[in-house]
C-alpha cells in the first residue's frame, strides 16, 4: 500500500456516493482517482500538492474544474456542460467531460494550484434545514446562535429564509430563500443573538468569494444553484457577523460573554469537524462542558462518522 492509497479509495468512495445525485461529477472523480493511480497528467500537475493525502482533497480538484469554467478560461468545457441533460448517463458524454477537465487544469496550472489551496466549502443554504429541526426539538424560546466554519453565514439566517413542512411554513414570509424542509413544525422561537467564525470567510457581497461558493456546487445541482444565488443576495444586504478566526480559540470567547439566563445558546457546525485534529475536538467539548456550568448550552451538529459515509443530525443539551 502507497500513502495515496487511502485518498483514492476516498475518492472512489465519493464517487459511488455521489453517482446517484450527481453522476456526471461522480465519472470525473472516479477518472480523477484512475489519473492519480496511474501517474497520469493530471497528477503531474497536482502530485506534489501538499495536502494531496488529505480527506476531500479530489472535492477540491473537481472545485478547481468548476471554477476554471465559471471564470471563463475553459469555454469548450462550460459548452459541453450545457447539454448536461442529454449526457447523463452516457459514458461518451462522461469520457468528455473528463478530456475537457483534464485539459481544463493543465492549459492553466498556476490557477490550478491556486485554486487546490482552497479550504472545501460547500455551502448550500438548504443545510439549514437541518439546524431549523434541531432548534425545534430543543424548544428554547430565545437562541443565541453560534456558528463554528460559517463560511458566509448563510445558515446564521435561517429565520430569515421561508421555510414549507409537510403541512406548516415558517420563517419571514416575504424572503426570496424558499426552502423545503421536514419533520415536525419547529415552533416559535427568536434569535436574539448570531455570529460565527471561519478561517477562510467568505463575503457574499465580493464576486470572486461567490464565484468560489458556486464552484462547490456540482453543475447537476441546479436548483441548488438557484437557492445558493437567492441566499447570498439575502446575505449580501444581511448583518450577520463572521468572524475569520479558529473555531475553538473563538468559540471560547463567545462564551466567556454573559447573557441573559431566559436565552439557550446553540452552538452550530456541519461538515467541519473532521477538519479538527483530536486534539482541538476535545478542546471543543472542554469549551462547550466548562460554558454549560455557566449558561443553558446546547450543540446542534450535522457530521458524519467519516468523510465517506453521510451526515447525520446530532442534538446534544447540556446540563
Amino acid at each position: 500500500m502507497t500513502t495515496l492509497d487511502p485518498a483514492i479509495t476516498e475518492l472512489r468512495a465519493m464517487a459511488a456516493g455521489s453517482a446517484g445525485y450527481a453522476p456526471v461529477s461522480a465519472g470525473l472523480l472516479e477518472r480523477l482517482a484512475d489519473d492519480i493511480e496511474q501517474g497520469g497528467p493530471v497528477w503531474a500537475l497536482i502530485g506534489d500538492h501538499p495536502q494531496i493525502d488529505q480527506p476531500l482533497f479530489g472535492i477540491r480538484a473537481a472545485a478547481a474544474v468548476r471554477w476554471l469554467m465559471l471564470s471563463g478560461l475553459a469555454p469548450e468545457l462550460a459548452d459541453h456542460l450545457e447539454q448536461l441533460t442529454t449526457g447523463i448517463g452516457d459514458p461518451q458524454y462522461t469520457e468528455r467531460t473528463w478530456q475537457l477537465s483534464a485539459q481544463a487544469l493543465l492549459d492553466h496550472p498556476w490557477h490550478t494550484r491556486a485554486a487546490l489551496d482552497l479550504p472545501v466549502q460547500q455551502h448550500e443554504p438548504g443545510r439549514a434545514r437541518v439546524l431549523l429541526s434541531g432548534l425545534g426539538m430543543l424548544g428554547a424560546p430565545k437562541v443565541r446562535l453560534l456558528e463554528i466554519g460559517a463560511c458566509a453565514g448563510l445558515n446564521l439566517l435561517l429565520d430569515r429564509y421561508r421555510w414549507y413542512g409537510p403541512g406548516w411554513e415558517w420563517g419571514a414570509p416575504d424572503s426570496p430563500v424558499r426552502l423545503a424542509a421536514y419533520g415536525r413544525p419547529p415552533g416559535d422561537f427568536t434569535i436574539v443573538e448570531r455570529a460565527g467564525c471561519d478561517l477562510a470567510p467568505r463575503d457574499p457581497a465580493n464576486p470572486a468569494d461567490v464565484l468560489i461558493l458556486h464552484s462547490f456546487l456540482p453543475p447537476e445541482r441546479e436548483v441548488e444553484r438557484l437557492e445558493l444565488d437567492d441566499a447570498i443576495a439575502l446575505a449580501a444586504r444581511s448583518d450577520v457577523r463572521v468572524d475569520k478566526a479558529n473555531a475553538v480559540d473563538w468559540l471560547a470567547a463567545e462564551l466567556a460573554r454573559p447573557t441573559d439566563g431566559e436565552v439557550r445558546t446553540v452552538v452550530w457546525h456541519s461538515l467541519m469537524l473532521g477538519y479538527l485534529s483530536p486534539h482541538q475536538q476535545d478542546r471543543l467539548e472542554g469549551v462547550l462542558c466548562e460554558a454549560a456550568t455557566r449558561m443553558p448550552l446546547a450543540r446542534v451538529a450535522f457530521e458524519p462518522h467519516s468523510w465517506t459515509l453521510p451526515p447525520r443530525l446530532q442534538v446534544t443539551v447540556y446540563s
